[in-house]
């Protein structure tokens, strides 16, 4: 089908089929539609108009009263046929002119109707009209099939983004798993390097010391055979031994104290915690339910290396004189607290630790355990003090309270 302009008709790209039976009146129209500029053919019978239909006009005059189908049956037909249906049909008469006439004609398919005989003026005006309609329902069925084109294009694109979005999830999921087990095994590798480092110092340089503790002794019963140098010498040595002893002993049991495997997370921190305020001069109250009985390895481990990492930062950071470590049972959790009286975290720092851009390895440690323990860690700071709060699923708390309490 040729393309018009749609503002303004090219009439020279405008085919237009004329069915009129008599010669003189299908004449006088095509004549008039060529004076505007249209490509005209021409039909003398219904059966003749349908097979010329096949030049692809681009609008059709059609006689209503022709000699072997009438045209308002041809128009029908036209209008049935989906290959067609989009053509504009005027409908002209010089015999059916009453009011019913019209109406017949337009509810048989016609876009419009004129009566014979047709002033030349009013048939070009008609037929432009008529195919400027055709033109803007053509280009409103173009725009149709882009928009839903640009719309099947959209929801393709939706749901490539979609399955991309999925496998990116499905991706983010598995790295955050191995990550975590990572993560997992990392601390589990530092808490076993740690037990085996205590071991070691305890059991090999704390025996050797012991032994360099006997000799020194065993030297001390003959002072009187050494000189006044050599006897305060042999005295510095043993107090120096003594004291190495003593901070051997320090380091091992913070690494990782036996009596966190013997007698479990309460009896461990209250010796830390005893021995942390000897140390820095902070004064630290503990406070430990005595229903709680107890734990799995890996949660004491976990509650005690909290423990430390906290008040190893109110020492560093908080300027504090005292410190507050809770540790309770409640129904099915386990509740942890350590709080200061010191300046508080910065509000810069928290809006960081909040958004996780930036958290020392400490604070990272103590998420890494928390989260591995399914369990939730909030900090609370202002300019009075700090309070990390932390409570962990115990599905066996039940079990353990039974225990503390027979």
């Amino acid at each position: 089908m040729r393309d018009f302009n749609p503002a303004g008709i090219d009439a020279n790209k405008t085919r237009v089929l004329v069915v009129d039976d008599n010669d003189s009146l299908r004449y006088t129209i095509a004549r008039a539609l060529r004076d505007v500029g249209y490509d005209v053919i021409e039909a003398r019978s219904g059966n003749e108009a349908l097979a010329r239909v096949s030049e692809e006009p681009d609008l059709i005059t059609l006689d209503v009263n022709l000699p072997d189908k009438s045209g308002i049956e041809i128009c029908g037909l036209l209008k049935r046929n989906p290959a067609t249906a989009h053509i504009p049909i005027l409908q002209l008469s010089a015999s059916f002119v009453d009011s019913q006439s019209r109406v017949r004609g337009l509810q048989g398919g016609a876009d419009a109707y004129l009566t014979e005989p047709v002033d030349r003026a009013e048939l070009a005006a008609t037929v432009a009209a008529l195919l400027r309609i055709k033109s803007a329902e053509r280009l409103a069925r173009q725009q149709a099939k882009e928009a839903e084109e640009a719309q099947q294009q959209l929801a393709e694109l939706n749901r490539t983004l979609e399955n991309r979005v999925a496998e990116r999830t499905v991706e983010l999921e598995s790295a955050n798993r191995n990550l975590r087990e990572l993560s997992r095994r990392l601390l589990a590798m530092q808490d076993d390097e740690h037990r085996r480092i205590s071991r070691e110092l305890h059991d090999g340089v704390g025996q050797l010391l012991a032994a360099l503790s006997i000799n020194t002794s065993l030297i001390s019963m003959e002072a009187d055979k050494l000189s006044d140098r050599g006897r305060e010498a042999l005295l510095g040595n043993a107090s120096m031994v003594d004291e190495i002893v003593r901070n051997i002993r320090t380091m091992s049991h913070l690494l990782h104290p036996p009596l966190l495997d013997e007698a479990g997370v309460a009896t461990a921190l209250a010796w830390y915690i005893d021995e942390f305020g000897k140390r820095s001069g902070i004064t630290v109250t503990f406070q430990c339910d005595q229903n709680l009985g107890r734990l799995g390895s890996e949660m004491e481990i976990a509650l005690f290396r909290i423990v430390q990492e906290s008040l190893g930062n109110v020492l560093r950071h908080s300027q504090s004189h005292t410190a507050f470590v809770d540790l309770a049972w409640l129904g099915e959790k386990i509740s942890l607290r350590v709080r200061d009286q010191g300046i508080g975290i910065p509000s810069d720092r928290q809006h960081e630790l909040r958004q996780g851009s930036r958290t020392g390895v400490g604070l990272r440690g103590m998420r890494e355990r928390v989260s591995q323990l399914g369990g939730d860690l909030e900090i609370d700071s202002s300019p009075t003090g700090t309070e990390i709060r932390i409570l962990l699923p115990c599905p066996n708390s039940g079990a353990i309270r039974d225990d503390a309490v027979a």
